[in-house]
Parts: structure tokens; sequence; C-alpha cells
């Protein structure tokens, strides 16, 4: 079953124009994220009615960039910032997050995923439902995975 990708849509990043900038498709990944995240809250608030956003842990591991609250129900924020293209999490990130939304103690917690075009003043974001995709991915078998591994390993 196909999944229907939320329709871009723009923002006013002209107030970012020396960050953007500044930035680099040949940064690493975290580098980029850092510089360009100050684009979360302004994105979240100003045009998707979140009420409040708050940075995420600085923990290892942690697989969400941002807190924030909208129509006061808690979401956890993955933000994927590029220059060109709309990015996705890794597959340890999407099972993390997964794994979050899942603890009993949290039931009332939403996730969405920002994704910016930073050199286009684009955006487009998944909640909850549109998400689901991306934590249920095909199932591949991974025996062919591991029988190629067990003879590369078993050659060397």
């Amino acid at each position: 079953m196909k999944h229907k990708k939320p329709d871009p849509k723009q923002f006013d990043c002209s107030k970012y124009k020396k960050m953007i900038e500044s930035l680099s498709e040949n940064m690493s990944e975290l580098k980029f994220e850092h510089i360009s995240e100050i684009v979360v809250p302004d994105i979240l608030e100003n045009y998707e009615g979140f009420e409040k956003t708050i940075k995420g842990p600085n923990y290892r591991g942690a697989p969400f960039d941002f807190l924030s609250f909208k129509n006061g129900q808690p979401y956890i924020v993955e933000y994927k910032g590029s220059l060109k293209s709309f990015n996705s999490p890794d597959e340890t990130q999407k099972r993390r997050l997964k794994e979050i939304l899942s603890t009993d103690s949290l039931k009332n917690l939403h996730v969405a995923l920002l994704q910016v075009k930073l050199s286009k003043s684009q955006y487009r974001i998944f909640y909850d439902e549109e998400m689901s995709h991306l934590f249920n991915g095909k199932n591949a078998p991974l025996e062919p995975i591991v029988d190629w591994l067990k003879k590369h390993i078993e050659k060397a």
C-alpha cells in the first residue's frame, strides 16, 4: 500500500539567509543540523500551530531533537534539515522512536518528523499516523544477508 507523503509547504527563511549561506552539503549531518535547527521552533510555532518548543536532551542516542506542544499535547519532533532534499531518520532512530512511543508511561505522547529544504524555503511535516509506514517498513528477509555475511566471513 502506497502512503501519501504530506505536501511541501513554504516558510519565510529570509531571516536565516546568513545561516543558510554558511551551510554546505558536505558538512556532517550533526554539524549541519546543529547550525540550522534554529528554524525548527519558527516553523513549528508560526506555521504548524505549536505553542511551545523545547530543545531535546543532549543524550547520545536520543532519537528526537525537540519536545513541542500542540493543543496541549506533547510531541517528540525529529528534525531532518538539508539544503536541497527531504531526508529521513535512519533505521536506529526509527526503531528508538517507536520504542519511546510504546512506553506505557508515555501513552499520550505524539511524534512528528520535520523535514526542511533550506535553499527552497520548504518543509514537510509528518504526524503520528503519517509516520507509521516509517516504523513498519517493508519486511525484507534477513536470511540472504546473513548467508552472504557467513560466506564472506568464512572466506576471509
